[in-house]
């Protein structure tokens, strides 16, 4: 018997073969820029949160600070004035979403926070401050603030109570 011998075949690929590579290919680099943009959105979300963080946290610890060992509580709500160690009157308030301190009786003020945060509201509570009242002088402050970097905003929301090192006589 005679055996014919095929030399006409082809190496290489079909249309559908090169078309479904291509569209394979495609949806993974899709789905890695995807993962890739997820992840920066992410990280400008910690960043904003973390320099949110960093801001209020400096201020409130500057303010406990002085707070602590102070006398002589007036103000509420957005503003708080005292006599702090040194003897210098103090205030504490909050300005076109700023905090702001001054050590002069409130001639001149200062900031406390940064600018990359906006300050939404400050609050001071002021309780135990009558004398003979039995409680124990305390000053609980809440603070919101805001932070963006590029679309990406951080929100956040403290309250903390300062007690006095002064008891009351």
């Amino acid at each position: 018997m005679l055996k014919i011998k095929n030399y006409n075949k082809e190496n290489g690929l079909t249309m559908i073969e090169l078309i479904v590579a291509i569209g394979v290919f495609g949806l993974v680099v899709g789905m890695t820029v995807g993962i890739f943009v997820l992840s920066i959105i992410s990280q400008r979300r910690i960043i904003a949160l973390r320099n949110t963080e960093d801001n209020i946290r400096f201020a409130i610890e500057a303010m406990a600070r002085e707070m602590k060992t102070g006398k002589d509580f007036s103000g509420g709500g957005s503003s708080i004035s005292f006599t702090n160690a040194k003897g210098e009157a103090t205030a504490y308030r909050l300005n076109s979403n700023v905090i702001e301190k001054s050590s002069d009786g409130g001639s001149s003020y200062s900031a406390v926070s940064g600018t990359e945060v906006v300050v939404n509201y400050l609050n001071f509570y002021l309780m135990g401050q009558a004398v003979g009242d039995s409680l124990e002088p305390r000053i609980t402050i809440t603070i919101g603030v805001t932070s963006s970097v590029g679309s990406q905003t951080a929100n956040l929301k403290i309250q903390t109570t300062i007690s006095e090192r002064l008891l009351q006589n």
